[in-house]
């Protein structure tokens, strides 16, 4: 039997049905014996039963059953005027006043009704919340607490406090081979891991100080192919299983340990250690998968590498790290097959900001708009005809000779709370200048990057909507990039925000497409109709054919719904001739033409023809 939960009483499907064929059938009999008996106090008795019957239909049957017996009583009121006007009928005027003080009771008595259920749900839904908090603080302890590498998922859906939802989840929160926490658990894991810090680090003082640091190390083993070749899938299963629970039992309790695909695994740890510490940490898991595949006197040539990536040197973006030590995991073996070691950098302009309190930094920036150091330039977008359609602005900030890269300087704008200052202006300058190209040609875009921060921004709207009027630019002409990673960890908060900001006319993009774990699913859960390739996507183009198959692929899926592909990153001409030959339907890049200053772009515009 179907149940429907919105009505407050009767909630079987079949029950409801019966209910309401029967009150109206009763209604109808007792309506049809009071208008042919001739007797008043009968009439009357009938009169006031009707009167509780339309009551009960009310309050039992919802809505529905509120409409069925305000017709009813209006029949009664026609039937009781025509009685009184045409027939003389005594009892007609108190039937009458019967029926009219009934509907009016039934009003009031629906409106009653409508706030109670409200309050009812409401409170339900606020205790479905809560069990749900519940729920998944539970499931993210038992996740990220060192567990048996063996878990029972009918005691789990059984056990006290987990609901349905749980055993819905499972399946993108747990490696069913393994049941370690997957690659969509660890991503998440580290998002929420940067949400908090960043949260905290903008109400303190001195930013640096509480930032709390983690370290990503991405292990897998060598030539998995080859080896699952040779002792077949179900062989393969067996080892992966025992490096699961082998790196599980090897890592430190508080330390998040999870599968990514085939050999591949991610161990997630807060825990400050200095370098070399860190590499002793690093060379024990390896040994201990190494393990895995050895028993006594037997061995096989197995080769287990990795790479390591830190938050927030690294980067800021969960999905980005991963990608960033699995990288480094890659360079680490074929450096190790050509006998070189594996160095890794700094960042030019870490030391700008290192160690500044939070005054400090605001300082740094207000001194780089005042004096230019913080400015923008613009980089050209060409259809595959090398025909210009407009440009993408980009904040530059320059000190001392030295360009200082955007995580840089944009991290610590964020760890000040500077960002919307740093923001705001971007935006101004942009759209100033969207105006301004619009005056030499009327079709020319803009293409701006939006933080998720901006996004959160109570009155970011209100704030856009005053650059526009301000700036007098077409909105129609204006490109809004949303960053991939700031989709997959804030989707929730920034959604209502995006769909308002598509009524406005502005057409939206989804930026950095490949440079993290990309995924086509929040594609159409948002008002984009530009997909903007990662140049980290497409930079193998010419050497890889498994990039050149996904790039086409990716490319043929977007057109199939109407979003336009542009190329990002195009450095070469072999790069822009496959992109081209695939499809791509924008391209930008230094094969195309390098960022150039706004006053540059006037000249530009005429020396290209599309002024």
């Amino acid at each position: 039997m179907r149940k429907n939960s919105g009505r407050l009483f009767i909630q079987n499907d079949a029950i409801y049905v019966a209910t309401v064929f029967m009150s109206v059938f009763l209604f109808i009999g007792l309506l049809a014996l009071q208008i042919f008996s001739g007797i008043p106090m009968t009439r009357l008795f009938i009169g006031i039963g009707l009167m509780f019957i339309s009551f009960l239909m009310n309050v039992f049957e919802g809505k529905f059953g509120f409409y069925i017996s305000y017709a009813l009583n209006f029949v009664q009121f026609m039937i009781y005027s025509y009685e009184y006007a045409m027939m003389k009928s005594e009892t007609a005027p108190l039937l009458l006043a019967i029926t009219f003080v009934t509907m009016v009771i039934n009003m009031v008595l629906q409106y009653y009704i409508i706030k109670l259920a409200a309050k009812i749900r409401g409170s339900e839904n606020a205790k479905r919340d809560e069990r749900g908090k519940a729920i998944r603080k539970e499931l993210e302890d038992q996740m990220f607490s060192r567990t048996s590498l063996i878990v029972n998922h009918e005691s789990m859906g059984a056990s006290h406090g987990l609901s349905e939802a749980i055993g819905r989840n499972l399946a993108s929160s747990i490696d069913p081979l393994t049941t370690l926490p997957s690659r969509d658990a660890i991503t998440e894991r580290a998002y929420k891991l940067i949400r908090e810090d960043i949260a905290n680090m903008r109400e303190s003082d001195n930013p640096d100080s509480v930032c709390r640091p983690f370290t990503i190390v991405y292990l897998a083993l060598d030539h998995f192919d080859n080896f699952t070749r040779a002792i077949g899938h179900k062989s393969m299963d067996l080892f992966i299983q025992n490096m699961a629970h082998r790196l599980r039992e090897a890592a430190d309790p508080t330390d998040m340990v999870a599968r990514i695909d085939d050999a591949d695994f991610v161990i997630l740890f807060r825990r400050s250690l200095s370098p070399e510490n860190e590499k002793k940490y690093a060379d024990k898991l390896v040994k201990e998968a190494s393990r895995a595949f050895a028993a006594g006197l037997d061995s096989m040539n197995a080769n287990i590498f990795y790479g390591t990536a830190h938050y927030p040197s690294d980067s800021r973006h969960g999905g980005e790290l991963i990608t960033i030590a699995e990288d480094r995991m890659s360079k680490s073996a074929s450096a190790n097959a050509l006998g070189m070691p594996v160095e890794s950098e700094e960042l030019p302009g870490t030391e700008l900001f290192k160690g500044k309190s939070k005054d400090e930094i605001i300082a740094i920036f207000e001194r780089a708009i005042t004096n230019g150091n913080l400015h923008m330039a613009y980089q050209p977008c060409f259809t595959a005809e090398r025909k210009l359609t407009g440009f993408e602005a980009f904040l530059r900030f320059e000190q001392n000779g030295v360009s200082i890269p955007p995580q840089v300087f944009l991290s610590a704008a964020e760890n000040a709370g500077y960002v919307r200052r740093v923001g705001g202006f971007s935006m101004e300058n942009s759209l100033g200048t969207l105006a301004k190209l619009n005056k030499i040609n009327p079709e020319l875009t803009m293409n701006i990057n939006i933080s998720n921060y901006q996004l959160l921004e109570p009155d970011f709207i209100q704030s856009f909507q005053n650059i526009v009027s301000y700036t007098d630019c077409n909105v129609k002409n204006l490109i809004l990039d949303l960053q991939e990673e700031s989709l997959i960890s804030s989707l929730a908060d920034i959604r209502m925000t995006i769909e308002e900001l598509a009524t406005t006319g502005v057409k939206m993009a989804l930026d950095n497409f490949g440079r993290g774990y990309s995924s086509f699913n929040a594609v159409p859960l948002l008002p984009v109709s530009v997909l903007k390739l990662d140049g980290n996507f497409t930079s193998n183009l010419a050497t890889d054919a498994t990039v050149r198959i996904l790039t086409r692929s990716a490319i043929t899926l977007m057109h199939d719904i109407d979003i336009t592909v542009t190329a990002t990153g195009v450095g070469q001409e072999d790069q822009f001739e496959i992109l081209a030959r695939s499809g791509c339907d924008k391209f930008q890049g230094l094969f195309m033409g390098p960022a150039i200053g706004s006053d540059d772009l006037e000249e530009f515009i005429r020396i290209h023809g599309a002024g």
